[in-house]
């Protein structure tokens, strides 16, 4: 890391914007309580298959996200394809300028949901690319989870190339520094922006383990399984613990305070943890309607072409 004074802020957006649209959140399969029902009645029989198929479970995506309508932004998008292991990913970019943002979606989104981004950061002279993860939007795979989707980042990182920053949300912001921070040779970044980013891969299993209503044995093979698989444990796949690892000169976290499904102190334990950081504070705006307020837009933009503090 460079020898940059130690920053830690937190600053309350400025806005005026209004927005009461409700956001859309993929619900719980109707088939759930059968599931329960089978994890509970057979899960203690067979725990090591029974934690196996939690995992299953956890890393397919319920949804394909897609657009119900097509906008300027969509229109103006020049796509094209990249090769992640076996499965074909499809990218979009935006702009001509030497240096590259990059936009990474969350768990059932796709690359272009970030795309409100684009206008103010190619009014900038950036050029801005995105893309469709593993499992997701018109990319390739059924499955996938925050380590292989991270392999997928640091794909695309090489397929664009000179990387200037990086804006990510949710499920897209852990796997992204996940990817920064076990990369073979480092990325090093001017700005990172983590958009409501869970800070615990622990708390984020054990969410799931709730939902499933998984049996105690069901839930430490499920455990057993993922960190067979990572090769790691699930305490090290933690966002706070990563900083060390990261070459990121600065970093931004936009959180909001009543987001319903990432916790506000997701972003507040990252904020402890990490040096040269600022949290932006929302308020009203959910998990996924705080990229659609252009105030928040602008405020990001800024924090890009600003110069290190």
């Amino acid at each position: 890391m460079n020898a940059i004074p130690s920053t830690k802020r937190v600053e309350i957006l400025e806005t005026s914007h209004i927005d009461k649209t409700s956001e859309s959140i993929a619900g719980n399969p109707p088939v759930l309580k059968l599931i329960q029902l089978g994890f509970q009645v057979f899960g203690p029989l067979f725990p090591k298959y029974a934690g196996k198929l939690a995992f299953q479970f956890f890393t397919t995506p319920r949804v394909r996200a897609h657009h119900k309508a097509s906008d300027e932004i969509l229109e103006s998008a020049r796509m094209f394809e990249f090769l992640y292991g076996k499965q074909i990913l499809k990218g979009y970019e935006w702009g001509s300028g030497d240096r590259t943002i990059l936009l990474v979606h969350g768990w059932e989104s796709r690359g272009t949901a970030l795309r409100t981004f684009v206008p103010s950061l190619i009014k900038q002279g950036f050029r801005v690319v995105a893309f469709d993860g593993p499992a997701h939007g018109n990319s390739g795979g059924k499955r996938t989870n925050l380590v292989h989707f991270a392999g997928a980042i640091q794909a695309a990182i090489r397929q664009v190339g000179n990387v200037h920053s990086i804006i990510a949300h949710s499920f897209g912001g852990a796997s992204t520094v996940f990817a920064l921070s076990n990369s073979s040779k480092p990325i090093e970044l001017e700005k990172l922006v983590l958009i409501a980013t869970p800070s615990s891969m622990r708390k984020v299993m054990q969410k799931n383990v709730q939902l499933l209503k998984l049996p105690k044995s069901v839930a430490i093979e499920l455990f057993k399984y993922t960190e067979n698989l990572f090769q790691r444990p699930v305490d090290a796949v933690d966002v706070r613990h990563a900083y060390e690892k990261l070459s990121v000169k600065e970093t931004l976290l936009v959180h909001d305070r009543l987001d319903p499904m990432v916790p506000f102190q997701s972003s507040e334990a990252v904020l402890d943890a990490w040096e040269n950081t600022t949290l932006l504070v929302t308020e009203g705006f959910g998990h996924y309607r705080l990229m659609k307020n252009p105030d928040l837009i602008d405020r990001v933009a800024q924090f890009i072409i600003s110069p290190v503090i």
